[in-house]
């Protein structure tokens, strides 16, 4: 076993250990930002707003930070006191830390960000294989409310139509198989099938579709549209309202959202932008050209220019005076195929770096432990505060580290 001539020596071997450590796991971290940062301007992105509970969180571990600081203060004094005072209260914030911490991930996972899934709810989605009557009329959902009628129903009909769905899905995550026997089925609510375009019927064998028993594999799939229903996740794999609680990105550029359809926000064209534009427009009965950032007509400059025109399919261009602009657009059909088909990445990203310092945590929920005990039986004081010092210098870092995943995970999103 190795021997230390000096406590000096000791607590030197001690923080080098540490610091290699933090080193590592600096690299790691900066290694997994990049790739986020990396990810987030390619294809789909969701952003996501962080719950409440990291924002106290965070001010719970500057607290406990300062606290092994006095504690390392005080052994230094051999003031045993006020040092087992200072790390008792270092460690109750450490774990109310870690409590509030539990509470965020929680929330986060049950907005549905769950640490691999779509954006969109693929396989259960609300009018894509299954939809609810009432009575002889279809309830529709636009992508922000359901309608019935042409009207908008109200918290109380959203609330019957989902108990009635509880009788499928109950209150689990998983279908285990059921023979879906629904009480006061077509009182008013019955289910229809989109793809036969027949509503479901029920008798002395449950669920059936043309006098046959519905399918182990239907059932799961109408066990997810009801679970999507009475958990408030008719579309979108994620709860919440669209743009306050999550949005879209495609390629880094916040998309608009409105009633189950994406669309590019309107812009203004860069320099570069309008250079590259390079083709010929027809209005009222003229022939323009438009090259290097200028509308021409007959071969003259047009100052007053005032038009639309389609750059590519889907791609539309106004020009105002000197104000080009690209108008809102719809995402084209290739580009909607890879959203219903596209993971939510930035979730698994955030799970990944998650775990990465639930183990930190640990590790520094567990080490305070440690020298709590230790200083209670007298252990550090002017001359030895090597073990201490690497406990706090790693609580400090994994202060920091949060810091930086909290401000990194609120800027790219």
């Amino acid at each position: 076993m190795q021997q230390f001539n000096s406590n000096k020596q000791k607590e030197k071997v001690y923080i080098a250990i540490v610091v290699v450590g933090l080193v590592a796991s600096l690299m790691l971290f900066a290694g997994l930002s990049s790739a986020v940062l990396v990810r987030k301007m390619d294809k789909f992105w969701v952003n996501i707003n962080l719950p409440e509970a990291f924002k106290i969180s965070t001010i719970l571990i500057i607290i406990s930070s300062v606290f092994m600081y006095l504690a390392l203060k005080k052994a230094r004094k051999a003031d045993k006191r006020s040092t087992v005072y200072s790390l008792i209260l270092a460690l109750i914030f450490s774990i109310a830390f870690g409590a509030f911490q539990f509470k965020g991930w929680k929330e986060y996972y049950n907005q549905g960000n769950a640490v691999k899934s779509f954006i969109t709810f693929v396989y259960g989605q609300y009018g894509q294989s299954y939809k609810v009557y009432n009575g002889n009329h279809p309830i529709e959902y636009n992508g922000e409310d359901y309608v019935c009628q042409g009207k908008v129903l109200d918290e109380t009909s959203i609330n019957n139509l989902k108990s009635f769905l509880r009788q499928i899905c109950g209150y689990g995550s998983r279908f285990e198989g059921s023979n879906l026997k629904l009480l006061n089925y077509g009182d008013p609510y019955t289910l229809y099938d989109v793809n036969n375009k027949k509503r479901l019927e029920i008798n002395s064998i449950g669920l059936s579709l043309n006098g046959e028993k519905i399918s182990e594999g239907h059932k799961d799939e109408l066990f997810k549209f009801s679970y999507g229903v009475c958990n408030d996740q008719p579309f979108f794999m994620l709860k919440g309202k669209y743009g306050k609680d999550f949005s879209i990105a495609l390629n880094g550029e916040d998309l608009i959202y409105d009633k189950k359809k994406l669309y590019f926000p309107a812009k203004e064209l860069s320099d570069n932008e309008r250079q590259a534009i390079n083709q010929k427009v027809y209005q009222a009965g003229n022939e323009y050209s438009i090259k290097n950032s200028k509308v021409y007509l007959n071969e003259d400059e047009v100052s007053d220019f005032n038009g639309f025109f389609q750059l590519k399919p889907g791609v539309n261009i106004h020009i105002e005076n000197d104000f080009w602009e690209r108008t809102k657009e719809e995402l084209n059909p290739n580009q909607y195929a890879e959203f219903y088909s596209t993971s939510n990445v930035s979730s698994s990203f955030v799970w990944v770096l998650t775990f990465l310092h639930f183990l930190h945590l640990i590790m520094s929920i567990t080490g305070i432990s440690v020298v709590t005990v230790r200083a209670n039986r007298g252990h550090y004081n002017q001359d030895n505060t090597s073990g201490l010092k690497a406990i706090s210098v790693f609580w400090h870092f994994v202060g920091l580290l949060w810091l930086y995943l909290y401000v990194f995970l609120e800027y790219i999103n």
